[in-house]
């Protein structure tokens, strides 16, 4: 007899209960009572009792915190995990050394968690304290080592500072290609960064070339398939589009598209990056309906995913509020250009730069003709 659900409730935010019924073979009843726990509430759970048993210090208590940051920025509540990771990395680096292992990963996070938050200057500086620390324990051959020193490489590129990006990519991809080969994951990765750098310096056609070699050899050795080989593809319809090459690059970012809603979901951040490129191309052939549509799922789905004030949903509304502008839809795309304004004023002050762009921005929309 399949058992009979005879309840189920929420006993607290992020735990619930439910409750089944059988006859068992003797005619008494058995009675099952399953508790379930989302990851957040776990997480939660088994950090408040390691403060209450163990202590704020205790190692426990702050791989709890720690194991807490992660899964609220797997979530999209990356501003709540940096609070956590910086409480794990302070109390790491007092109890078990600014050198240990378990300090170095939460001082790691902690710093792509801000670069995440668009904090490039604290996410460098963190960076490269963790790349120095791997380099005096194990040498600058280190595969973690390396792995530092190409965040260092891709902070350096989105800072603009592109000469001492191509330096450091240069720098790693030397190494990993004496140490691992020339077919390593790795090596193929740096290969892919360093066709980044070609790009951000307006090399694009050496750009081109060389994302598309990363992603045919990623897709040979590793399946065609392969997250690398797509990133690559990806990377490579940006330089497409950049050359106005538009049915082409709207191919590959389809195709991304389709692999990640496959692996991943169709509301994960990737996904959503991937859909919003997709948008600005097919705007940029002229699809402006199918593009305007397709920006607004990646409006709500960044909302819904990361909340109003993430840099990510701040930059999809961005780019609706300028193809509702292209129209001539003035009242919409103020209204978005207005809380765009409002996001930065709170996360980046009044005097900020990017506040004073998305200021500039609203002027230009509120002076055209309705």
């Amino acid at each position: 007899m399949e058992p009979e659900n005879v309840g189920s409730g929420e006993l607290a935010e992020g735990i619930s209960y439910s409750i089944t019924r059988r006859d068992g073979a003797d005619g008494i009843p058995e009675v099952n009572i399953t508790y379930t726990m989302t990851p957040e509430a776990k997480a939660r759970w088994t950090l408040s009792a390691a403060y209450e048993n163990r202590g704020a210090t205790h190692p426990d208590t702050l791989t709890a915190a720690f194991e807490l940051a992660e899964v609220l920025r797997e979530q999209g509540s990356t501003g709540d995990a940096v609070e956590l990771y910086r409480h794990a990395v302070t109390g790491r680096r007092t109890v078990l050394g600014h050198g240990h292992p378990d300090t170095l990963e939460a001082t790691s996070s902690l710093a792509q968690a801000l670069e995440e938050l668009g904090e490039l200057s604290e996410a460098d500086q963190l960076t490269r304290t963790v790349w120095a620390e791997q380099v005096r324990a194990s040498g600058d051959a280190d595969p973690e080592a390396l792995t530092s020193l190409a965040r260092v490489a891709r902070l350096a590129l989105r800072m603009k500072r592109t000469a001492e990006a191509e330096r450091l990519v240069r720098e790693v991809l030397a190494v990993r290609e004496r140490v691992l080969g020339q077919e390593h994951r790795s090596t193929l990765s740096s290969r892919n960064d360093l066709a980044g750098v070609l790009r951000a310096q307006g090399r694009v056609e050496d750009a081109e070339q060389l994302y598309r070699q990363v992603a045919e050899d990623a897709g040979r050795l590793f399946g065609p398939a392969d997250s690398l080989s797509m990133h690559a593809r990806g990377n490579q319809a940006a330089v497409l589009a950049h050359q106005g090459r538009w049915v082409e690059a709207e191919q590959h970012y389809r195709t991304v598209v389709d692999f990640l809603v496959r692996t991943k979901s169709a509301g994960h951040v990737e996904t959503l990056s991937a859909r919003q490129n997709l948008a600005s191309v097919l705007h940029g052939a002229g699809k402006t309906g199918d593009a305007e549509a397709l920006m607004r799922t990646v409006v709500d789905g960044y909302c819904k995913v990361l909340g109003t004030d993430h840099p990510n949903s701040v930059a999809a509304m961005r780019n609706l509020a300028a193809m509702v502008h292209r129209r001539g839809g003035r009242a919409e795309a103020e209204a978005l250009c207005r809380k765009v304004v409002a996001v930065y004023e709170r996360r980046f002050g009044p005097g900020d730069p990017r506040t004073a762009e998305a200021r500039a921005n609203l002027r230009l929309v509120m002076e055209t003709d309705g």
